[in-house]
């Protein structure tokens, strides 16, 4: 998964540059997709650790700080550059939408996989 956040971030960079839009903003967005992954991660890594309960309130707490940490970067973002906004908030939403798409492969054993193996 690391490997595929730097190549869409290289990819939403390349974007912005052609289309004259701040490239920094673009890759903000998807550092904030990093940051969502890495919670995600560490969600993932703590709810196997405990019971069915514990399972759930690590899933629902891991929900609201990834959300939180989403919407905190982006409102960061909104008010150092305005006009920026708009871009980190696409590049997030396309990194975040690939990513899904990525991560539901992976875990529905499609391809051949077995079992998915962290990210």
């Amino acid at each position: 998964m690391p490997t595929l956040i730097a190549g869409l971030g290289a990819l939403a960079a390349g974007a912005a540059a052609v289309f004259g839009l701040p490239v920094w903003a673009a890759l903000a967005g998807i550092g904030l997709l990093a940051v969502y992954w890495a919670l995600e991660e560490l969600a993932w890594r703590r709810g196997v650790r405990g019971d069915f309960a514990d399972a759930v309130a690590v899933a629902l707490g891991g929900m609201v700080l990834r959300i939180a940490a989403v919407l905190g970067g982006l409102v960061v973002v909104a008010l150092l550059a305005r006009p920026a906004f708009a871009t980190a908030a696409l590049s997030f939403l396309f990194g975040f939408t690939v990513y899904l798409a990525v991560r539901l492969v992976l875990l529905s054993g499609a391809f051949g996989a077995r079992e998915a193996k962290g990210s």
